[in-house]
């Protein structure tokens, strides 16, 4: 059986594999380096958002004796606890990266313009209904199965 801090650790090196491709494609597109710091807290950041996403897209769908029912809480736990510490590379990252593009530079720019702490819960609204978005009500099974 697969302890809790393996599945962790195995769900973060994937978000950190997935997340590198992005960060190349950032990092080609606005010619600027994303310090791998910024990545690291990015993942941190997002998960407790990320495991939202799942559950809101996903309620009705997961079995009550599944992982996100029975241990849900407790696997996000400690990423809700370093969240504050990880919003200021997160929101490094996620600025650069919303910013190759003329819509996004144009968030930013407004954004920009207001306290972090102010733009810290318009970011979480807005990943989290992205990636529910992209989530398929089919595929939950297999998203609880691969956390």
């Amino acid at each position: 059986m697969t302890s809790l801090r393996t599945k962790v650790l195995a769900l973060g090196l994937g978000l950190a594999a997935l997340a590198q491709h992005q960060v190349a494609f950032a990092q080609a597109g606005a010619q600027a380096c994303i310090a791998q710091a910024d990545v690291s807290d990015a993942v941190v950041y997002a998960m407790p958002i990320l495991t939202k996403a799942v559950q809101t897209k996903c309620e009705g769908t997961l079995s009550s004796s599944g992982f996100m029912a029975r241990k849900g809480t407790a696997f996000v736990a400690p990423y809700l606890k370093q969240q504050p510490a990880a919003w200021p590379g997160a929101l490094r990252m996620l600025s650069q990266f919303a910013g190759t593009d003329k819509d996004g530079a144009e968030m930013m720019a407004m954004f920009g313009s207001l306290p972090a702490e102010t733009v810290r819960p318009l970011f979480d609204a807005i990943i989290e209904q992205k990636v529910a978005e992209e989530i398929k009500v089919a595929d939950c099974g297999k998203i609880e199965r691969g956390v």
